[in-house]
């Protein structure tokens, strides 16, 4: 039998249809007990504006689009390390797939936009839409923030993080918050070897690399990230060691660096030394090497990954500050890393 040609071509219409978006209004929560009272209002509101599509002249041209592969939406909308510019932000986030660009890009990034009327005309009805297909957001996050959208106030900033009741949120909102402050802080950094003439240092460069690498033994091998606020911990362990490798830059330049004879120095190590093995005793009393993820040997790592990024600070400062006492920076830096390996529980 044949088909008429209409009955053909809608037979092709229906089979090349994309499967419809993910939707808060219509997403099965059977596993949260149904449609629970308190996400009514929040699918309710979904349901409403679940044709709210951003507008096509709102998106990038083709030309556009190929000229933005690549972009960091959240970097151009918020000005991080380049000069803010939300409508080619707005272009951007819609280059960018969610699955690939996490919580501040895509479409998340296109709702913040809508919300705030930066980079495109204020739209609460295509933010909310927009808010309505996070797949990824904590259901409370959806029952919170939904409603908000829908009764924002012109002038009032919205941002993402204001609804976070998740880790996975929490975690990507300090990564966030991270991009600003590595930002400032290497400038800072910058300006100081440039002012102290070891900009082009490769004892500097190496003392940096030693210190990051130091930073993400701490934050991976010193946290127990086995919770839902793992990433949040991993950044400010992170985020603490490049604070404390400014700080020692600066004491440096400055001369205010705390004297210490050698005998305070080997009370500091043996205080360190202690330390640790009691860290090692407390971990195993609170069975965190067996129910988390800090391991005996990824604290032997994180431990000899301090001793370089040590000496390698200490190699920096015998060449450009030869007058500086040694046993001064050794104690300064082992301070820090008794403050790193934090109290211990008795």
């Amino acid at each position: 039998m044949r088909l008429p040609l209409a009955c053909i071509a809608l037979l092709v219409l229906v089979a090349a249809a994309p499967a419809p978006r993910w939707d808060w209004s219509t997403a099965d929560l059977d596993w949260l007990g149904g449609n629970d009272r308190e996400y009514k209002e929040s699918r309710a509101i979904c349901a409403r504006v679940i044709h709210a599509e951003p507008p096509t002249a709102d998106r990038p041209t083709p030309a556009q689009a190929k000229a933005l592969k690549g972009c960091d939406s959240e970097a151009l909308y918020y000005g991080i390390g380049v000069k803010a510019d939300p409508v080619k932000a707005r272009l951007c986030a819609f280059t960018e797939k969610d699955e690939e660009v996490g919580v501040f890009g895509g479409r998340a990034m296109l709702m913040t936009i809508y919300a705030n009327g930066r980079g495109a005309a204020r739209d609460l009805k295509v933010a909310t839409h927009l808010a309505c297909g996070l797949e990824e957001a904590a259901p409370m996050e959806h029952a919170l923030r939904i409603p908000r959208l829908q009764k924002l106030k012109p002038g009032k900033p919205f941002s993402i993080c204001d609804a976070a009741t998740s880790g996975y949120l929490g975690g990507a909102c300090t990564e966030h918050d991270s991009r600003f402050a590595i930002v400032k802080r290497d400038r800072a950094i910058a300006a100081l070897a440039r002012q102290e003439g070891y900009a082009g240092s490769p004892l500097f460069a190496a003392g940096r690399r030693a210190m990051e690498s130091y930073a993400s033994a701490h934050a991976g091998q010193d946290q127990d990230l086995s919770g839902t606020l793992r990433v949040a911990f991993a950044v400010g362990a992170e985020e603490t060691v490049r604070d404390q490798f400014l700080a020692t830059l600066q004491a440096l330049a400055s001369g205010k660096l705390p004297p210490a004879s050698a005998a305070t120095y080997a009370r500091s190590d043996a205080e360190l030394n202690a330390t640790y093995r009691a860290t090692l005793a407390d971990d195993a009393k609170d069975d965190r090497l067996t129910s988390g993820t800090i391991t005996e040997e990824g604290r032997r790592i994180a431990a000899r990954s301090w001793i370089a990024y040590r000496d390698a600070m200490l190699a920096f400062a015998a060449r450009h500050y030869p007058k500086l006492s040694r046993t001064a920076l050794a104690t300064y830096l082992t301070r820090q890393r008794l403050d790193d390996l934090g109290p211990i529980d008795t």
